[in-house]
């Protein structure tokens, strides 16, 4: 595997940072309600003080993001899951949905590095978060999972970011230049707060999540965004969720803590 040098997308971008734009950006802003009506699934996930991420419903009680997203970079420990809210298609300071975290599970595999990780982590950094109350709406269309794209496949990415945190922003064009393992890489332009972001891929039933964003970094002269595949393992995580204790506020999915691959340093956090 040739070695890349990577760094982890902790977003928790502060609301309050100054907003960066960007020349030539590829995004598009969806700002109008015609515009979000079919992306309204993707919303803002909210820690507080601590910033945002992004997150996708894949049914009416469960959202999709970045493992790393529900830990505290302070303590490392997993965050109160009832202190994170989403906000389904979050525009401009209103969103068609609001609802409280109940609980969430990570990936059965995940080991959260504090300053470092590496390629394993990266590719395990996936959780799943079930909400306080089910969002039942019928303009608010759950996202299906999806088998992870091929070489040069076209991508799509919905996510909020670093100067793009008040609307969701679409970059339609993208792709999936290479597999290493259960860690995808594209060309698609993320920042902070692009973490847990869904990659869709279109099918005849429309757009699918292929995976979710979880970090930046560098392959050769290039920059790449690094997602985490889905597969079995988030099958898995919706199952224990559905099947587990409802009173229980982490979930622990089986599983041993992989330590191989590149060791990388995380981009600093964003503080107020």
């Amino acid at each position: 595997m040739k070695r890349v040098l990577l760094s982890l997308l902790m977003v928790c971008a502060s609301a309050q940072t100054p907003l960066q734009a960007k020349d030539a950006s590829p995004h598009q802003t969806l700002d109008t309600p015609s515009e979000v009506l079919p992306w309204q699934a993707v919303g803002r996930l909210d820690m507080g003080r601590s910033g945002y991420c992004t997150g996708t419903l894949i049914s009416q009680k469960l959202v999709l993001t970045a493992a790393h997203c529900v830990y505290d970079k302070q303590t490392g420990k997993p965050r109160d899951a009832k202190n994170i809210t989403f906000r389904a298609g979050y525009r401009q300071g209103r969103a068609a949905a609001n609802r409280a975290g109940k609980r969430f599970v990570v990936h059965p595999e995940y080991d959260y590095g504090g300053g470092t990780n590496s390629y394993s982590e990266i590719a395990t950094d996936v959780a799943v978060i079930e909400l306080e109350h089910p969002i039942n709406n019928a303009a608010i269309r759950p996202f299906r999972t999806h088998r992870k794209p091929s070489a040069n496949d076209r991508v799509m990415v919905v996510s909020y970011a670093r100067g793009r945190s008040e609307a969701p922003s679409l970059e339609d064009g993208c792709k999936m230049t290479h597999a290493a393992a259960d860690v995808l890489h594209y060309t698609c332009d993320i920042d902070f707060g692009s973490s847990g972001a869904p990659v869709f891929v279109m099918t005849d039933q429309g757009p699918q999540i292929a995976s979710v964003m979880s970090s930046t970094g560098r392959r050769g002269s290039r920059d790449v965004a690094l997602g985490v595949a889905m597969g079995p393992s988030v099958d898995k995580m919706v199952r224990q969720l559905q099947t587990s204790n409802a009173t229980s506020k982490f979930v622990k999915v089986g599983g041993a803590t992989r330590r191989t691959g590149v060791v990388t340093s995380r981009l600093p956090q964003i503080t107020n």
